[in-house]
């Protein structure tokens, strides 16, 4: 697969299930590094496991997009 997403990160939202993770394993398949938010802490920890176990980078952050001290986290994890 392409690398063209090599050493950029990306956060994404909604990464515990559905097309958030179909989005972070694809970007993270090309090369990017994954900040994977989600309400959901236990799946998109899940989704962050997946990742490295295929050799990729990116870690998970517990997120609710309505929440601004959260948006705030995810931006710092960055």
């Amino acid at each position: 697969m392409s690398q063209r997403l090599k050493n950029k990160v990306v956060i994404i939202t909604g990464a515990a299930s559905g097309m958030g993770k179909a989005i972070a394993e694809l970007f993270a398949r090309q090369g990017a590094k994954i900040i994977a938010g989600d309400l959901n802490e236990d799946g998109v920890k899940s989704v962050v496991e997946k990742i490295k176990q295929a050799g990729g980078e990116a870690i998970a952050v517990k997120a609710n997009v309505a929440n601004q001290a959260d948006i705030d986290n995810l931006f710092s994890s960055a």
